[in-house]
């Protein structure tokens, strides 16, 4: 099993505006838990630190760019933009490319991430993640092992996930990284204290699994 020092620093990434909200308490209780446990790790709470979700164009990679990759609708092929303009974009760019750990905790709007949440993904993750991966295709910076933690007022519908789909075949494929686990809290408007306690309990051993335990 690793050692906390091994899976250190965690970045862990919030994106809730209500203080207060089960999204908080969460992302409350997997600080509350990294950090007994020996690890180095930040909270971003990106609505308190009033994160700017737009990318600007001179941002995203542009260099050797084939007719291809111009006709397509996607951002730039992932790649180092500079972020000049933006001190907090370099920012979380330089610290999620030197962390081994990453816990993302936001809600379900429409089957997917809030705005700012979108937007901290198309400026920081997707432009920093080229530097997880070496040019022979070996790991180099970047999580080691990565955790999502969704909460819905909605029932569970196990024919319908797009927000899976979104972490695992969107984000996760652009990781260097197999060990992205993904817990989806659902019903919330209608949870019990006693259910709430337990999605507690659940974040804090997913969290240990972060920074280097077992599941």
């Amino acid at each position: 099993m690793s050692s906390p020092a091994d899976c250190s620093p965690v970045m862990v990434v919030l994106a809730h505006p209500t203080t207060g909200s089960l999204c908080h308490r969460l992302a409350t209780r997997v600080m509350e838990t990294l950090s007994p446990a020996g690890a180095e790790a930040t909270l971003h709470d990106l609505y308190v630190e009033g994160f700017d979700p737009v990318l600007l164009p001179d941002e995203a990679w542009q260099e050797n760019l084939s007719d291809s990759d111009l006709l397509t609708d996607r951002p730039d092929p992932v790649g180092s933009g500079t972020a000049a303009g933006d001190p907090m974009v370099a920012r979380h760019r330089r610290e999620l490319e030197r962390s081994r750990g990453l816990v993302v905790v936001h809600p379900d709007w429409w089957g997917k991430p809030p705005a700012i949440l979108t937007g901290w993904l198309d400026r920081v993750l997707v432009p920093t993640s080229a530097a997880a991966r070496r040019p022979d295709g070996t790991a180099g910076g970047g999580p080691r092992r990565v955790l999502v933690v969704n909460t819905s007022d909605d029932s569970p519908d196990p024919d319908r996930d797009p927000l899976g789909l979104v972490w695992r075949q969107g984000v996760g494929a652009r990781l260097a990284t197999d060990q992205l686990e993904r817990m989806a809290l659902t019903g919330v408007a209608q949870a019990s204290a006693e259910q709430q306690d337990r999605w507690l309990s659940a974040v804090e051993r997913a969290a240990l699994w972060v920074c280097g335990g077992s599941r």
